[in-house]
Parts: structure tokens; C-alpha cells; sequence
């Protein structure tokens, strides 16, 4: 370490107080930021208490526009896990050296994105405890299902 760098009036006590200084009280912007961060979950968290027990109504799924907002967010979502499968990809073969940072982060990434976009067509289903009607109903006969009933 070069003594040009750090200035002589300072000394690295200075700098730990300093460092650690600012974990220790939070300041009020950080309770302000803390209280928003909790209104808006509160509200996500009503709001779809409400849709679970109105209906899709509330998000506009209504006949006509079947494939709205919770589709399209799902979408979104494979687009973006894709997006850090392809940066991972492309780290993989080019075998940079500064790629392991990076290459963590894109795996890291593709698992939460595919997580989050796993929640989308539960939600857009509307009624979450009738979720089993999605799944295959097993007929022993062979009898061809009526997908129009």
C-alpha cells in the first residue's frame, strides 16, 4: 500500500469507527424506507386476499381477456431465467477469468426467477384451493377425456 493513497491525518482506526458506525444506529430514512417497503407489502398482501376471495374480477380475467396480466408476467419471468442461463452460457464457454462472480450470480438469478415465475399460473388460476382440477384425471378404461365439459 502506497502512503499516496490514504491521506497521513487519517489513520485506519478512523476508518473502522467509520465503517462500523454505520451499522449501528439506523437513521430515520431507514425506518421511512422500512415502513413504505411494509405498506406496500401490505397492500400486495390485501389485495390478494381480495382476489382470492371475489374471483379473477379484480385483475380484469373476465371473458374476453383471458390472457392478461398474470400470463404475461409469467412470460417475463422464463424470459429473465433464460437471460441468466444464456450469461452463464456464454461465461462457460468464452472461460473468463473474471467470470465466477458473475457466473454465481446468473446461476443464482435463473433459480429465483424460475421460482417466482413458478407462483404466475397458480395465481392466475384465481381459486388456489382448487388447484387439483389442473391435474390429469387417470381414466382405467381408456376412455378419451371431453376437454369441452
Amino acid at each position: 500500500m502506497h502512503s499516496k493513497d490514504i491521506d497521513e491525518d487519517i489513520k485506519w482506526a478512523q476508518i473502522n469507527e467509520d465503517v462500523l458506525r454505520s451499522m449501528e444506529n439506523p437513521r430515520m430514512g431507514y425506518w421511512l424506507a422500512v415502513l413504505g417497503c411494509l405498506a406496500l407489502l401490505s397492500l400486495a398482501v390485501g389485495a390478494e386476499i381480495y382476489q382470492y376471495n371475489t374471483g379473477m374480477g379484480p385483475a380484469n380475467l373476465n371473458w374476453p381477456h383471458m390472457w392478461d396480466l398474470y400470463i404475461a408476467t409469467f412470460i417475463f419471468w422464463i424470459g429473465m431465467s433464460h437471460s441468466g442461463t444464456l450469461l452463464s452460457a456464454i461465461l462457460h464457454i468464452t472461460h473468463a477469468d473474471w467470470r465466477k462472480p458473475i457466473y454465481r450470480f446468473a446461476e443464482a438469478m435463473t433459480t429465483f426467477t424460475l421460482m417466482t415465475a413458478g407462483l404466475f399460473p397458480v395465481i392466475h388460476l384465481g381459486r388456489l384451493w382448487n388447484m387439483y382440477w389442473v391435474l390429469p384425471y387417470f381414466s382405467d378404461r381408456g376412455i378419451w377425456p371431453n376437454f369441452r365439459s
